[in-house]
């Protein structure tokens, strides 16, 4: 495979209303005083950024910026606003061009913070690293209690790849960090997971563009699936929504395991709920299976179906071998749906679940092979 090419030429890009652009000699002195204007938000976990940091340090970190560029090892930009003042600094660096691979990181100055500077701003610059460096994997490594910067990394979406001890050093003391991943956007035809049919319903990948049937979805169905499952609140967003389909999608290519799939109506293409597999334990050959139906179309048999159809495709175009269906014990229409699917009855375990913090028995189902024939 080809090297990601190098380019030297100055790049501006747009952030939806800000802009990133080259740090030039000149913002020494801007870059300075959003610096030292942030030491009490911005140093508990960027330790060069201290009492004593000084202008000679910007003009220093310019300059290695400028550097970085020229040899093709980092991208620094500085975040500007529509009247040019410096809102904070974010770049590629460790770019690595036989992997083609980078970090990101960013800062925000502190009069800036909590305006999605940030967010705007990695988008934008993840979006350059893809389309235009040829990126394939871009991580961001993040200090655990640094609560801010991960909220920015999950609201662009990256993965949770998980926690790494001594990953990074803080105060001269290795810490560990969470690590998030970004990968390119799939191509529009790409179908990260089976497209299962059989009469009216479609079992079919989440798509970016289901989304508003997903919100619409949960928020009408608070007083039936928000009763048993603790996410769905009312203050489920579009947002959350949004990070939801992109990890169902990554699960079907091997990130995480949240392998979900839309129900619905195979004439419309309508959204009706979601079933899917989690909880995968490969050595033992099975996995969880769960499901949801909203509420204006319940009663109507279409979980039933639903989850004899993904198992079914599941017990025999995969390694697994058993299905479990774990329900809260008073759950009794989903017990009523795993039964009806040809589910096994195992037992109820106590206080198996949890619930809005509180310990829940579940009964506990499983479905093999021969349950469906």
């Amino acid at each position: 495979m080809a090297d990601t090419p190098i380019l030297t030429a100055p790049t501006e890009l747009d952030a939806q209303g800000i802009r990133l652009r080259p740090w030039r000699t000149e913002d020494a002195r801007a870059l300075y005083e959003a610096a030292r204007e942030s030491i009490a938000s911005v140093s508990p976990w960027l330790p060069w950024l201290h009492e004593g940091y000084s202008a000679e340090d910007s003009a220093r970190w310019i300059a290695e910026s400028q550097a970085g560029h020229e040899r093709g090892e980092a991208r620094t930009f500085a975040i500007v606003d529509a009247d040019g003042r410096v809102l904070g600094d974010i770049g590629l660096n460790r770019i690595d061009s036989k992997r083609r691979s980078a970090n990101l990181g960013y800062w925000v100055r502190s009069s800036a913070q909590g305006q999605g500077v940030a967010t705007r701003a990695a988008l934008a610059l993840a979006r350059y690293g893809f389309e235009v460096l040829g990126l394939v994997r871009i991580e961001i490594v993040v200090a655990v209690d640094n609560t801010a910067s991960r909220r920015t990394a999950e609201r662009l979406g990256a993965h949770f790849d998980g926690t790494s001890p001594n990953r990074i050093l803080l105060n001269g003391a290795a810490a560990a960090a969470a690590v998030y991943s970004l990968l390119p956007p799939e191509p529009s035809e790409a179908s990260p997971g089976p497209v299962l049919e059989e009469g009216g319903l479609r079992l079919r990948p989440f798509r970016p563009t289901d989304l508003p049937a997903l919100h619409a979805s949960l928020h009408e169905s608070m007083d039936s699936i928000g009763r048993w499952q603790g996410w769905c609140t009312p203050g489920f967003s579009m947002e959350d929504g949004r990070r939801w389909i992109a990890r169902t999608r990554l699960a079907w290519h091997g990130v995480g395991d949240e392998c979900a799939l839309v129900i619905a109506d195979r004439s419309t293409d309508e959204l009706i709920g979601s079933v899917g597999l989690n909880h995968w334990q490969a050595e033992n050959g099975m996995a969880n299976l769960g499901y949801w139906v909203r509420q204006s179309q319940q009663e109507r048999g279409v979980a039933t179906a639903a989850v004899r159809l993904l198992a079914r495709h599941a017990l025999h175009a995969t390694e697994l071998r058993r299905l479990e269906i774990v329900i809260a014990a008073d759950n009794l229409a989903s017990r009523s749906v795993a039964e009806k699917a040809g589910a096994q009855f195992e037992g109820i375990a106590r206080r198996r679940l949890t619930l809005r913090g509180e310990p829940l028995d579940a009964a506990i189902y499983s479905l093999v092979a021969s349950d469906l024939a």
